[in-house]
């Protein structure tokens, strides 16, 4: 083989190495941002969600009822949201509260919208028409989220009263028998 060739062929094993550690260091810092978003995202919510109430506490008039709305809001979404989450990883049944949540997440995506036109109306006057108005709005969407959690406690009721008691008897019978037997056998082993 000629010094040429040998060079050559030096030289695209280079590129091959330099190539594969390229990728790999690509996708390692990919995996790693996108952990580091999945990670924080949860805290910047919150973050925000914090920053809202504060806003809803120390403002006055119109627009402390309009953010007090906006909290209501995202609170009971998230609540039901976590509820349901919480559900389908214990393998509870959850029947179709799935689809009916995404249709109040959605309404509730619109009335947020809604309140965040209103908050920034300059009439105070306006402000507290839409304050009325979205907040019948905001009551009926937090109403219904609470129902969704409801139906998902009841769907995880306990076993009846009746279940208990006939698990209660069975076990004493088969303390007794146990018992029993044991006793039986002490004896044939002590003759």
């Amino acid at each position: 083989m000629d010094p040429v060739t040998g060079l050559l062929i030096l030289a695209l094993i280079i590129i091959a190495i330099v190539i594969g550690v390229a990728i790999t260091v690509g996708v390692l810092v990919s995996r790693g941002v996108l952990g580091l978003v999945k990670i924080s995202k949860p805290k910047i919510e919150s973050a925000k969600r914090n920053a809202l109430k504060v806003r809803a506490e120390s403002s006055t008039g119109p627009v402390a009822a309009i953010l007090k709305q906006r909290v209501a809001l995202s609170e009971s979404l998230e609540a039901t949201r976590r509820s349901l989450t919480v559900a389908q990883s214990t393998g509870q049944y959850t029947g179709n509260l799935d689809s009916i949540f995404a249709t109040l997440a959605q309404a509730g995506a619109v009335v947020e919208h809604q309140l965040l036109v209103a908050q920034q109306e300059p009439d105070p006057a306006v402000q507290a028409l839409y304050t009325k108005t979205l907040g019948v709005q905001v009551d009926q969407i937090t109403q219904t989220a609470a129902g969704i959690r409801n139906a998902l406690a009841s769907a995880a009721a306990p076993a009846g009263t009746a279940d208990l008691k006939d698990l209660t008897r069975t076990l004493e019978i088969e303390a007794a028998m146990l018992q029993n037997w044991s006793k039986t056998y002490t004896e044939l082993g002590g003759e």
